[in-house]
């Protein structure tokens, strides 16, 4: 072997200087690269030995990995798994929709096949039936009972993205228990996993979890401390900001509206410079809803009774302190207000989006549809994760669908020198549809745009036949 490996070594060196290297050849190899092509017989000769008699030795020692986890939901029908590669490949060179398309297959009750997609180790926005790969992805996996529920004496046994998944289903049913095992827990771990257990506890916040929250004031992570006080906040324990608070209340006012049911109206008074203004937002940030209540001398709900009035980026300032520090009823009274005000901008909306529910996501979704605009952005806000359920019906008189004939009009029949922008335009409006729309609602719209003139094999139209195949006979 070792005579092969210098034969190969004086080879490779009489190439690289450029001559020929059938003067160095092993014997054993004379008579097979005899002739007029023998320099091409040796270079066949010497790349298959270098790849298959000499292989480079690893760095360290190899290690055996566990087989890649079965997850708890089936995996997509076999024939339906091309579109959907399809469509992750074509979005590569565009906007990807990498994250609402998982989610969409997700809600329907299947998962990707794993030589399709897999989540990379920083994919934390991976549904929860993904955890088991993501623990895999990250060789994080640990030999656990699969029956064993997780406890605070368990907690260590558990992978890391199974663990969170798990807090937060229990956190679902068992409150307590949940906060038992983050209290308990979440001290040992980095600054960046104590903010994804702390944000668990969101849901079904309640005053049980006020010592918990209090104890955190001098956690060695700044994003800690804020998300403790932010959800103190939205408790009624909000530390006194009373000069900040002060400050901000004497940048706005509280009017009235209405002549019979008279109402509370938050008005953002105009400024005249730029500091003035950049001072507001950030006091917006700093101070929480019920602070800014107390120094105008009001409850928090008050506050919310009439949509706020004043620059629209200033609305977005407040409607961000309800969402980040107001009550569940404040939160909710901003968001009752906004929608029964046609002329309340929709967008003011998205900052409330993190806060709400999935019951009320899919109630919301398909009115905020109707209302929308063609871009469709706040109703994917709204909708989160609740995708694919929308009734073809709210969208038919929604300014979605007329932009999206015109879309088809101009793809088709416009300038050649917009052709392409056109083209892509459509193809990001079908996408959009498709991940808002239920099965049938897809099949249906699938058919008119092919009746508009666009080809039923369009490959702008896969995201729309891959939510109508979506059901339930066609899970493998």
């Amino acid at each position: 072997m070792h005579e092969l490996e210098a034969s190969l070594a004086r080879i490779r060196s009489a190439w690289m200087a450029g001559r020929s290297a059938l003067e160095h050849c092993p014997a054993e190899w004379r008579e097979v690269v005899e002739g007029e092509h023998g320099e091409a017989a040796l270079a066949a000769l010497t790349g298959h030995a270098t790849s298959v008699l000499f292989r480079t030795a690893p760095g360290s020692a190899l290690e055996a990995r566990p087989l890649l986890p079965a997850l708890a939901l089936p995996v997509m029908a076999e024939a339906l798994r091309p579109r959907f590669r399809r469509i992750l490949s074509a979005q590569r060179a565009g906007t990807s929709i990498e994250r609402p398309l998982i989610d969409l297959v997700t809600a329907r009750g299947v998962c990707v096949h794993p030589a399709d997609w897999m989540p990379s180790p920083r994919d934390d926005w991976a549904p929860d039936i993904y955890a088991p790969w993501l623990d895999w992805v990250r060789t994080e996996s640990k030999a656990k009972d699969a029956n064993a529920a997780l406890t605070i004496e368990s907690y260590q046994h558990w992978p890391w993205a199974e663990r969170r998944a798990a807090l937060a289903q229990l956190r679902r049913t068992d409150p307590a228990a949940a906060l038992a095992i983050v209290a308990a827990k979440g001290a040992t771990e980095p600054a960046e996993r104590r903010l994804r257990l702390l944000e668990i506890l969101e849901t079904s916040l309640s005053e049980a979890d006020a010592g918990f929250l209090e104890s955190l004031a001098n956690d060695r992570s700044e994003r800690v401390q804020a998300i403790a006080r932010a959800y103190l906040a939205r408790l009624g324990r909000s530390a006194d900001s009373g000069d900040l608070a002060a400050e901000l209340a004497g940048m706005v006012e509280l009017g009235k509206v209405g002549l019979i049911n008279r109402r509370s109206r938050l008005v953002i008074k105009s400024l005249k410079t730029a500091a003035q203004k950049t001072r507001r937002n950030e006091l917006f940030r700093l101070v929480s809803l019920a602070a800014l209540a107390r120094a105008l001398g009001v409850a928090d709900t008050q506050l919310m009774e009439a949509p706020p009035e004043g620059p629209a980026d200033t609305i977005d300032g407040f409607a961000q302190m309800v969402a980040t520090t107001g009550s569940d009823a404040a939160r909710t009274a901003l968001l009752d207000c906004l929608l029964a005000d046609a002329a309340s901008p929709l967008r003011h909306l998205c900052a409330l989006a993190p806060r709400l529910s999935a019951g009320e996501r899919r109630a919301l979704t398909a009115q905020i549809m109707a209302r929308d605009d063609g871009e469709l952005d706040t109703t994917l806000s709204i909708a989160g994760r609740e995708l694919g359920l929308v009734p073809l019906s709210a969208m038919l008189t929604a300014a979605a669908y007329k932009s999206l004939k015109e879309l088809v009009e101009d793809a088709l029949n416009g300038p050649d020198g917009r052709r392409t922008h056109d083209n892509t335009m459509l193809g990001m409006a079908l996408n959009r549809i498709a991940l808002l729309l239920d099965a049938p609602g897809a099949a249906d719209l699938a058919a008119r745009v092919v009746d508009w003139g666009l080809s039923a094999a369009d490959p702008r139209l896969d995201l729309l036949h891959l939510n109508a195949a979506l059901k339930t006979e066609t899970i493998a």
